[in-house]
């Protein structure tokens, strides 16, 4: 598996239908607006809805590889989210991590 960005993305229209949904109230983020872009981004503009359950069923380095390199292209789109992808970065990790000590609590692993 790669995750990846879809190619030919139009950061400025991504941007601009964002600031379009934020005005007329389709998001009910506390989030800045420079990280729910980067969500809409990996889940509208990349193939991670293609393979997130799976994604977790990696080795965590696995994961960590994968997401910081879907994250890294996301900066090389605009590299004034660099520091936001990073925070992204690290809510994935905390994801993975809960999700792995949800499976350990309860699922019986053979």
């Amino acid at each position: 598996m790669n995750l990846k960005l879809n190619k030919n993305i139009d950061l400025t229209k991504v941007k601009a239908d964002l600031k379009n949904k934020l005005s007329k109230g389709c998001y009910k983020t506390p989030k800045s607006f420079e990280v729910t872009l980067i969500y809409k981004i990996i889940h509208e503009f990349s193939n991670y809805e293609d393979h997130m359950w799976g994604l977790y069923s990696y080795e965590k380095d696995y994961f960590q590889k994968e997401m910081s390199s879907l994250l890294a292209s996301i900066s090389n789109l605009d590299q004034a989210l660099a520091w936001d992808c990073l925070d992204v970065l690290e809510r994935y990790k905390n994801v993975y991590k809960g999700r792995h000590k949800l499976e350990k609590k309860y699922l019986k692993v053979s």
